[in-house]
């Protein structure tokens, strides 16, 4: 059994305080059915992680630039231009950077991913990506 290359992404931008509340109140609308879908798919129980937890994650994802991360650009459906943070490498079953399961968990809900993106649009229209 040999390693296998995983990696994940998640929009890169910079995190305010009203992206972060508007993070909030996304994680807060989440269904019950999708919340038991994320707890399942990652062995979780409601004691296990909460809604701050996932907004820490969401802040780790977009903003870490460090030597387990790289940048490239993406288009969104409409064409826009965005920034895209990468982490990942071969993996024997674990993790294969620090930041990996907080990319994958922020990752996890395509409305929260969706607005990532808005995010990250919005971040490269302002610095000229």
């Amino acid at each position: 059994m040999g390693a296998d290359f995983t990696f994940a992404t998640f929009p890169y931008f910079d995190m305010t305080d009203e992206r972060r509340e508007s993070f909030r109140e996304s994680i807060a609308n989440l269904t019950k059915n999708e919340i038991d879908e994320f707890q399942e798919w990652y062995g979780l129980d409601d004691d296990d992680y909460d809604a701050e937890e996932l907004l820490q994650d969401i802040e780790d994802a977009c903003s870490t630039c460090s030597r387990e991360t790289a940048t490239m650009y993406a288009y969104a459906e409409g064409g826009q231009r965005y920034e895209l943070n990468i982490t990942g490498g071969m993996s024997w079953g674990d993790p294969p950077t620090d930041v990996m399961s907080a990319f994958e968990r922020a990752s996890f809900f395509e409305d929260i991913y969706q607005r990532a993106i808005d995010y990250s649009i919005e971040y490269c229209k302002e610095f000229a990506c």
